[in-house]
């Protein structure tokens, strides 16, 4: 599951933002949204992941609540 900073850096850095401009605009370091987009983006490389085998082996999906 994806933090509120991961998922703010996420959506600052899809609108175009560079890590610099994201770092400013949540008053942290330029190596603290590194770090928050780099396990964001690792978390969500592992979730395809296990959805990918589960798609292999023929387990059902379920939908994801939000």
């Amino acid at each position: 599951m994806l933090t509120e900073k991961e998922i703010g850096v996420l959506e600052l850095r899809a609108k175009g933002l560079t890590q610099v401009e994201v770092a400013k605009k949540l008053g942290i370091s330029q190596a603290a949204v590194s770090d928050f987009e780099k396990n964001a983006r690792r978390k969500i490389y592992e979730a395809q992941e296990i959805l990918d085998v589960a798609k292999t082996l023929g387990i059902p999906q379920r939908k994801v609540r939000k």
